[in-house]
């Protein structure tokens, strides 16, 4: 308290420095003598009437700028969401479409955040706003969000931070039953794919029949960060032979046509569109829900999932002597440090694997008794 008492002292007593000044040379002339002395910077004429940017045109501008459009699918469509729940939350506490100034202040976002609990899901909404914020105001405003960070702080969810990756049994398991169900050979495919590649959701889904490159035992993809463009990915030849067969399975009668290499490989109108996210979450979801070699708790959420494949993927490299950085080339990281995670996991599977040695259950007091080592 004392130090920001004494702070306070000082800017009064500069105010009133400043105020007997003015006073005693008029404020002009003291404005242009703290101009030629550098001690104020030339300030911006503030215009009369600031511009008023209602939230409906904000939205607009979102939606077709790059900031959105070069998302991923899914991402899209959660923004989208987000974008519904924010808008509502709006027009309820500010009237039907309210000018974003309005809406993007700490306080107001404030209010719209703390009701909700779950760290992950207030995480996801704040991931949102800094998207959205960041460019209409930069847009229109010419405006950062420094001062919105705080409040629109991303705290990622600690249950989340470990990737998980199936145990050779489990994916024996996943596998033997995937052939059990419906759209058999098509889930199948998409689970052998998954394994021999390590790639993305996203990239599996928007895969083509002419990104398949059978010769050169590679396949192309739309990596993360380069939409614009196809990326190499590498394949094992088991994945490539299971993949090829089932485009000539399926696709064989349209090899002449003309638009036969844009045919998507995994699709439920005959190639014309990728097979959806969600329906591949569904399947791989069911999957891990009836595997028995699962347990029970590594069934809930944030624990398996599709990216578990990829993490399996590259841990079992990992397993079998391959170094980090081919890793990191497979699994097209752009970072070293996001392949040295794989490290942490494979030396914790070390640990839990010594420790279920049947000599590793022994205790010191099972040798000399527990009378000396009590």
């Amino acid at each position: 308290m004392p130090i920001y008492d004494e702070q306070v002292d000082h800017i009064v007593s500069l105010e009133t420095s400043l105020q007997q000044l003015a006073e005693q040379f008029g404020p002009l002339q003291l404005k242009e003598a703290l101009y030629r002395q550098e001690l104020l910077p030339e300030m911006q004429p503030i215009p009369e009437n600031p511009k008023v940017l209602p939230l409906s045109e904000a939205v607009e501008h979102y939606l077709a700028s790059d900031a959105f459009t070069d998302l991923a699918r899914s991402s899209q469509e959660a923004y989208r969401y987000e974008i519904n729940m924010f808008v509502s939350f709006c027009h309820k506490m500010k009237g039907q479409d309210p000018n974003i100034k309005e809406v993007s202040t700490p306080t107001f976002l404030k209010e719209y955040l703390t009701p909700v609990k779950k760290k992950n899901t207030r995480s996801k909404k704040a991931a949102f706003l800094r998207s959205f914020l960041r460019e209409t105001l930069d847009y229109f405003f010419q405006q950062g969000i420094e001062g919105l960070k705080n409040t629109l702080e991303v705290t990622p969810d600690k249950k989340r931070t470990e990737p998980r990756a199936f145990e050779k049994e489990q994916i024996d398991e996943l596998l033997t039953n995937v052939k059990l169900g419906r759209e058999a050979h098509r889930n199948f495919t998409i689970l052998w794919t998954f394994l021999g590649t390590g790639i993305r959701l996203n990239e599996l889904c928007n895969l083509q029949v002419g990104d398949i490159n059978p010769s050169g035992k590679k396949i192309y993809v739309r990596g993360k960060r380069n939409k614009e463009f196809k990326e190499p990915c590498n394949i094992t030849d088991s994945a490539l032979d299971i993949l090829c067969s089932y485009i000539n399975f399926r696709y064989s009668d349209l090899k002449n046509s003309p638009n036969y290499k844009d045919l998507f490989v995994f699709s439920d109108d005959k190639g014309v569109s990728p097979l959806h996210d969600s329906t591949v979450q569904k399947m791989i979801t069911n999957l891990i829900v009836e595997a028995k070699t699962i347990k029970e708790d590594d069934k809930k959420n944030y624990q398996f999932s599709v990216h578990s494949l990829r993490h399996s993927f590259a841990l079992y490299l990992l397993e079998s002597g391959v170094n980090i950085y081919t890793i990191k080339e497979l699994m097209r990281h752009k970072w070293l440090s996001s392949t040295e995670i794989y490290l942490q996991l494979f030396n914790k599977m070390l640990v839990e694997a010594i420790n279920k040695h049947p000599l590793g259950q022994l205790k010191i007091s099972d040798f000399f008794g527990s009378a000396v080592y009590g």
